[in-house]
């Protein structure tokens, strides 16, 4: 066996090894705030788990898949991510571009002010064909500073980013592997 041929049997393995030993990949999906005629507020939520494999439809995913997170209400309050105090709910469940999962999120406030702040959400069905029935949510917020304020609306899909899977950067690392013991031989 050739220098060249070694070289390149050795890159072939690490780049097998480095495939194998990365995660299976996450679809990563964005839901923003569409409030109802008269509600407020603005936001977004970005889940990524493995057990997306459809962005609008996808059921049974954990907790632990909500990613990144912010909301504002009209009286300024905002929350995100790093202001979560509590998480209720045991999976998110989307159906046709809609979070239906029932779920309460409690955070602070950012800057933190006294009070509650909190994400709800109304449990819904999702039944075969073009008739959805989603539960509305419910943004509520509850602060000294700035009052109670109720947003009503629907989480909604917006868009996805779906990474390469493992198997793509396998096969990728493998064509080059031959493309350079290719040019070893015809050299």
């Amino acid at each position: 066996m050739t220098t060249g041929s070694r070289i390149t049997a050795r890159v072939s393995a690490a780049a097998l090894t480095l495939c194998l030993a990365l995660p299976a990949s996450a679809m990563t999906v964005v839901y923003n705030w569409t409030p109802s005629g008269g509600s407020g507020g603005s936001g977004s939520m970005t889940f990524s788990d493995p057990g997306i494999t459809d962005a609008s439809n996808f059921s049974a995913i954990p907790v632990s898949a909500l990613t990144a997170l912010t909301y504002s209400w009209n009286n300024g309050a905002t929350i995100n991510l790093g202001s979560v105090l509590t998480n209720n709910a045991p999976s998110w469940t989307a159906c046709a571009g809609t979070l239906i999962t029932g779920f309460q999120i409690t955070a602070n406030s950012v800057p933190s002010t006294p009070g509650t702040f909190s994400l709800a959400n109304s449990a819904g069905s999702c039944y075969p064909g073009p008739v959805v029935v989603a539960g509305p949510g419910s943004n509520g917020t509850n602060s000294v500073l700035y009052g109670a304020e109720s947003n009503y609306g629907n989480w909604t899909y917006s868009h996805t980013v779906v990474p390469v899977p493992a198997a793509a950067w396998l096969f990728g690392s493998g064509m080059l592997g031959l493309l350079g013991l290719r040019r070893r031989i015809a050299s």
